[in-house]
């Protein structure tokens, strides 16, 4: 393979990985108008599983919101879940909030996530509803970028943009590079270049008119992906899906390596079920681990500066997508975690092509078409529904 071979092999991701870039600075730099009026009150809906890092500061934050009326609703689906004693400290330091926790078991579907928020939702008062993880926290004045976007003609749903902060452990500094460049980005090109629909559950608002008409939850829990086929079918329904330009901070501690790539790899997998030739095209946004190989079995000269030119690069182009996004770590950091961080993720690149299986909240599962849920294993895809098995705090 000659230099203008290696040249044409890494180019495109490259120049894909700068628009991709550019994008992502434009989505956070994008002002909102505020809708004049009032405005309407919101359910915050918060499933909860196990006491994540930093829980009680993120769920703090949803307590100091800058928004008129609101309620915030915790859940789980166990009494003695951890997460229940953390929610019931920070409720206590905020009377001035309403705020519901919701313990019930009851499911209406596989994806454990989804069978919460069916749960939390029985008890919300207003019509529209904000879905947030339990792992993320907000600025104040996030729920009012929101809903000014929400309350725009012809829109049915927004997600927000997330970013990785506070993670320990080289997998964390793995997976807050990944989120802060490839997710990120991703989202915003698919948004603003191409035009498609691209959702990314750790934040995202609609009304609950427009989450009935796509079948409510009791759809959504048949898949692993439930934010992402909201998205679809909200545009299926002739609304608009658009992405805030104000950033959620997805808090994720401490990370081992391991952690990281299992988390990669159920991300991957889901990606390959909704699309799979743009999964396969991903290789292409991966110059480094392209470069690298072909270095390695070159062994020239020629091969080995390229290789090394094109980390120099993708590690500046990480590094301006991290600071755009107000995430800022040591500049002499990037080259070697941008390189660990690509190898890896191109060394696993095939997994999710041969594999369907995730393991996901201590349950596995095998993964169809759009991402629907089949219980690995199992006899029967029935799904068990006690409504003996509700309790409600308040």
């Amino acid at each position: 393979m000659n230099p203008a071979a290696l040249l044409a092999l890494v180019l495109p991701g490259l120049a894909l990985l700068a628009v991709m870039a550019l994008a992502q600075r434009r989505q956070l730099r994008e002002a909102t108008s505020r809708p004049a009026g009032v405005l309407p009150g919101v359910s915050i809906l918060k499933p909860m599983k196990g006491a994540d890092p930093n829980l009680e500061e993120n769920l703090d934050s949803f307590f100091r919101l800058d928004y008129s009326e609101y309620e915030v609703l915790l859940g789980v689906d166990d009494l003695a879940d951890p997460a229940l004693a953390v929610a019931r400290a920070v409720a206590a330091r905020h009377p001035e909030v309403p705020c519901r926790l919701v313990v019930d078991r009851r499911t209406v579907g596989f994806n454990p996530k989804v069978n919460n928020l069916a749960n939390i939702t029985r008890h919300a008062r207003h019509e529209v509803l904000w879905i947030s993880d339990s792992n993320t926290r907000v600025a104040p004045d996030t729920l009012s970028d929101l809903v000014a976007r929400l309350e725009q003609p012809g829109v049915g749903l927004v997600s927000s943009p997330f970013r990785g902060v506070a993670a320990t452990g080289l997998g964390g500094a793995c997976e807050s590079l990944q989120l802060n460049t490839f997710v990120m980005g991703g989202v915003a090109a698919m948004h603003r270049v191409i035009g498609g629909v691209c959702v990314v559950g750790k934040s995202m608002i609609l009304r609950r008119s427009t989450l009935d008409a796509i079948g409510g939850f009791p759809f959504l829990a048949r898949f692993l992906a439930e934010d992402q086929v909201s998205g679809e079918e909200v545009a299926r329904l002739g609304l608009r899906v658009d992405v805030a330009s104000r950033p959620v901070d997805n808090v994720l501690g401490y990370m081992p390596l391991d952690s990281f790539l299992a988390r990669h790899l159920r991300w991957a997998r889901i990606r390959r079920r909704m699309n799979l030739v743009g999964y396969v095209g991903e290789v292409v946004l991966n110059p480094v681990f392209l470069a690298t190989i072909a270095a390695l079995a070159l062994q020239s000269r020629a091969s080995l500066a390229l290789a090394v030119a094109v980390l120099a690069v993708k590690s500046a182009l990480d590094a301006a997508a991290e600071r755009g996004a107000g995430v800022r770590r040591p500049l002499v950091l990037y080259p070697a975690l941008t390189f660990v961080k690509d190898i890896l993720v191109g060394a696993v690149w095939a997994v999710p092509i041969a594999s369907a299986t995730v393991a996901w909240r201590g349950n596995r599962f095998r993964i169809g078409p759009r991402t629907v849920l089949r219980r690995a294993g199992a006899e029967s895809d029935a799904i068990t529904f006690d409504p003996a098995s509700a309790e409600a705090t308040g």
